[in-house]
């Protein structure tokens, strides 16, 4: 799936709202699938490859990765950036979360309003399509 793809992390802390807003992305593909099963059991993997060549990684693949949600025109992945001190050590596991923006205008107008440090990065009740959503619980 063609997207642009902006980090919401950065070594694993949240990113403020500030720091996210007006980024354009990283243009690519979004490949996710099964990780090799035989290195990472069974789990899933997502990578952002480049357009012209797919064998090119342009991000950190993600491990035990897991989709959020798809939602107002993107998608949001949640995993793992595995990276090696050295030959011998154990290796780093930094969470990461993907905003990858499919459709351009609705997909920013999200980020823009978003709340990533929910479990999906948008309140429950926010939902514009659907008419029938009710309203808060009075105090």
């Amino acid at each position: 799936m063609l997207c642009n793809v902006v980090l919401l992390r950065w070594h694993g802390n949240w990113k403020s709202r500030m720091q996210v807003a007006g980024q354009a992305g990283v243009p690519g593909v979004l490949d996710f699938r099964k990780a090799n099963r035989e290195h990472w059991g069974n789990t899933m993997q997502a990578r952002l490859v480049g357009i012209k060549d797919l064998n090119k990684d342009l991000l950190p693949v993600l491990q035990y990765a897991r989709v959020l949600t798809i939602k107002e025109g993107g998608v949001m992945v949640d995993g793992f950036e595995i990276s090696a001190r050295g030959a011998k050590s154990k290796p780093i596991k930094t969470r990461q979360t993907w905003w990858c923006v499919v459709e351009q205008e609705i997909g920013y107008a999200a980020l823009e309003r978003m709340d990533a440090r929910s479990s999906t990065g948008f309140h429950v009740n926010d939902n514009e399509e659907d008419e029938h959503v009710l309203p808060p619980w009075p105090r």
